[in-house]
């Protein structure tokens, strides 16, 4: 895997766990206002954001992460040991702290989506074979 591909790989799990934290704290709402049937699919949705932030603890060591923001490795690193947590806080009903930890990773997940987002992709690579362009060449 080549920086520019790890790169968009981030971007893509980042929106992913942006959008699933977006649909957590509508589920959450759900169930708080007695719609209890949701809270399977809160458990559901939970699962599926820690197995996609353990891939994404993979994609921030992988090469382009001198291009990348520390924060960016930083946050890779501490979401799938808070998402941990919030299940452990989740299923032991814990909500004084499940509550507001989740709000506040729901933020932290949409501004982390934002940062990789806004940084520019790594420079295309020349393929193998492939003759290499000159610079102020002209056609």
């Amino acid at each position: 895997m080549n920086a520019r591909t790890v790169h968009m790989a981030l971007r893509g799990s980042s929106a992913a766990l942006a959008v699933l934290a977006a649909v957590q704290v509508l589920l959450a709402g759900s169930f708080l206002s007695g719609h209890y049937p949701v809270l399977q699919w809160h458990m559901i949705t939970g699962f599926t954001m820690v197995v996609l932030a353990l891939v994404q603890l993979v994609l921030v060591f992988l090469p382009g992460r001198r291009e990348r923001g520390a924060s960016v490795l930083r946050h890779g690193i501490a979401v799938p040991f808070a998402l941990a947590l919030q299940g452990v806080l989740g299923v032991f009903r814990i909500l004084e702290l499940h509550v507001p930890i989740g709000v506040l990773m729901a933020v932290g997940l949409t501004q982390m989506a934002t940062e990789l987002w806004r940084t520019p992709l790594p420079a295309r690579t020349a393929k193998a074979g492939a003759p290499a362009e000159k610079v102020g060449a002209t056609a």
